[in-house]
């Protein structure tokens, strides 16, 4: 398994969301428009991917100075328990090592 991680929004479909969303049964992956809104509107986000299959994904609300909410966890379950979302939440938790005072 060769797993890759970034944080670009630009690779993100609707259709890699629903996907992603629809495996692990959360309703709102019958909304693939509004979602890929949502994540577009995040303060930030980390995704990873298993070639072009977006398997993982947590996002950021941020008020950008001293609070952070990360709403999204989210790995498909053929991906679990290997470390995708350690991973995922040790690279966003980086990116807002300076949030708060």
């Amino acid at each position: 398994m060769n797993i890759y991680y970034t944080s670009s929004k630009e690779d993100i479909t609707k259709d890699a969301l629903q996907e992603l969303f629809l495996s692990v049964e959360w309703e709102s992956g019958k909304y693939p428009n509004e979602l890929l809104q949502a994540i577009g509107g995040s303060h930030s986000i980390v995704t990873a991917w298993e070639g072009g299959k977006l398997v993982g994904l947590i996002n950021a609300l941020s008020d950008g100075v001293l609070t952070v909410y990360f709403h999204y966890m989210l790995i498909n379950p053929s991906y679990q328990s290997i470390g995708i979302g350690k991973e995922m939440m040790n690279i966003i938790l980086q990116n807002h090592r300076n949030m708060g005072v």
